[in-house]
């Protein structure tokens, strides 16, 4: 079994060696098995988190611990829930957390791990592990469950928090829960309060407060009463405080607001998007060739959410001239939706197998096309002028990470598929030409132009960005720096600026015409899943897994009163 996730210290490599040699017991001559065994593992440069727990006065910032809480619950997560079967760790505590360059925690030291086959409570003879870290039930009664790991992540987070010994579990256990959170709290805002305006001292304080919540309601003596690993992880993420600080160096400035303080966005919602439909809708339709279309019936609106299923939405366009928005969903089902409120759903069709998501959709600029694609399916053409008809089919021979219709030649599209990106006609089932260079999984790419000249920027796991004349079909540039696979690309509509996101949690801005780096942005929100620019608007929005930033850029340096 292979576990493999970015917070879980990886195994690089093993040695099983046995030597033979000769000699004697009791005088009987013997041939001697000595075994040698070893395990290698990749290096943690900063050692391990035990090294940098201290209070509140000195040590890491609150952004860093922040990051190594939330590392370390996710790392916790895949033992528990995505493993199978799951993983109990047994042993977490600060020393088994190692540290890499980017201080990303990552869960080690598996030696009194095991695995679990029932989803039960079982005993132990021996009491293993650190103390500190154990709940009362099992040095007791020496019980093991998994919310033997959720008290050791407790113990971790407070003294991540408030620092080790008096100061943190030892503290929380003398004191009753909020009178230990509301000290915590205070010595965090007085240390907070330094250089930080309002909105970032308010969202910084409550992620304090909820991660110290967090840490107490984990080392509840009843284990009934701690919570699992994905309520820990959601009510971190309910309570994600996005906060942009924009490097002024690099001729970046803070989005202005009327009180002249950052923007702070916090989300209320889980992680993910989804729509309700009802259940006369789940039903799998079969289809006589690849492009057919269910039958649309009337359904009524108001279901109890009882009746509802809940459809992950994978992919979604506007359609701005029929004042439309279109999704698709992980069950290969496209849906139209109107913009008024309440919205109304226009058309639901079948584009695709059950199993195969959608994932990624684009609207053409002027005639009534949609183009979708379904993962490890064919690239399709919609005509919603013929309700919705499947007009043609293409088949990229792979994946289809990004769709994307030439803005100067609309009767085209690119695909970003395996190591290449691929551009074909709307008027014809083949491809016209390929343009290779990466040695990974190309991902993402975007048009812009230099001049009256089209290019392309493509994004690839190789951690390079390329860029491309699409007239000769030749690579012109790559754009390295990136520690970490390039995840999404941006050309600037207004300004001469280029960005790439990438899983190192980093964007990078490029000059469109030099192709020379002019700033990087490390919001430490997680890796970088979307960038999105506005015609008109010096306005970036930018995704990352733990949340949303909004930021202006400006060409030149910014006012002073900006600073």
């Amino acid at each position: 079994m292979i576990v493999n996730h970015p917070n879980i210290v990886q195994l690089v490599g093993y040695c099983y060696e046995i030597k033979h040699t000769h000699g004697q017991v009791k005088g009987r001559p013997v041939l001697v098995a000595t075994i040698h065994r070893a395990l290698c593992f990749e290096y943690m440069p900063r050692g391990s988190l035990e090294n940098y727990l201290s209070d509140k006065v000195d040590g890491l910032d609150w952004p860093i611990r922040y990051k190594i809480i939330k590392g370390t619950c996710e790392g916790l997560k895949h033992l528990h829930v995505e493993m199978k079967p799951p993983i109990y760790h047994l042993d977490l505590k600060p020393a088994n957390i190692l540290l890499d360059n980017d201080m990303v925690p990552k869960i080690a030291d598996f030696g009194l791990s095991r695995f679990i086959t029932e989803d039960k409570t079982m005993t132990t003879k021996t009491l293993v592990g650190t103390i500190t870290y154990l709940p009362r039930e099992y040095i007791e009664r020496k019980e093991i469950s998994n919310k033997l790991d959720i008290f050791s992540l407790g113990v971790v987070m407070l003294e991540i928090i408030a620092g080790p010994g008096p100061t943190g579990h030892f503290r929380s256990t003398e004191i009753p829960p909020q009178e230990f959170t509301d000290q915590v709290l205070g010595n965090w805002k007085t240390r907070l309060e330094t250089g930080r305006n309002g909105s970032l001292l308010e969202a910084y304080c409550q992620q304090v407060k909820t991660c110290t919540e967090i840490a107490l309601k984990c080392m509840e003596t009843d284990r009934e009463n701690r919570p699992n690993i994905v309520e820990i992880i959601n009510q971190i993420n309910e309570k994600e405080a996005i906060i942009g600080e924009l490097p002024i160096d690099h001729a970046l400035e803070k989005l202005p607001s009327h009180n002249n303080e950052s923007v702070t966005l916090e989300s209320k919602l889980p992680s993910h998007l989804n729509l309700n439909e009802t259940k006369e809708n789940h039903e799998a339709d079969h289809h006589n060739s690849s492009c057919s279309k269910e039958k649309e019936e009337d359904r009524e609106e108001d279901q109890d959410l009882d009746e509802q299923y809940v459809w992950l939405i994978t992919a979604a366009k506007f359609i701005a001239r029929k004042q439309w928005f279109v999704v698709g969903h992980h069950d290969g089902f496209i849906r139209v939706y109107t913009y008024e409120s309440p919205v109304k759903q226009v058309k639901r069709f079948k584009a695709h197998a059950w199993s195969w998501t959608i994932t990624t959709l684009d609207v053409h600029p002027t005639e009534p096309y949609l183009l979708s694609v379904g993962s490890q399916d064919q690239i399709k053409l919609w005509d919603w002028n013929k309700d919705w008809e499947c007009i043609r089919t293409f088949d990229p021979h792979g994946v289809a990470y990004q769709i994307k219709f030439n803005p100067k030649d609309t009767h085209k599209f690119a695909v970003a598929s395996l190591m290449d990106a691929q551009v074909w006609n709307i008027r014809s089932s083949r491809h016209e030409f390929t343009l290779s260079g990466h040695v990974s999984i190309v991902d993402c790419f975007d048009f812009f132009t230099r001049g009256n000249q089209l290019y392309m920027i493509t994004g690839s796991w190789d951690k390079t960005a390329k860029i491309w004349d699409c007239q000769r079909r030749t690579c012109v540039q790559t754009l390295e720096g990136h520690t970490d696979c390039i995840t999404c690309v941006c050309s600037h509509p207004d300004l001469p600026i280029l960005l790439t996101g990438s899983n190192d949690e980093t964007v990078r801005l490029w000059n469109a015409t030099t192709f020379k780096l002019e700033g990087v942005l490390d919001f430490e929100l997680g890796k970088v899943t979307a960038i999105v620019c506005l015609k008109g608007s010096k306005r970036v929005a930018i995704g990352h897994d733990a949340g949303l930033v909004i930021t202006e850029i400006r060409h030149g340096k910014p006012a002073p009163s900006n600073r």
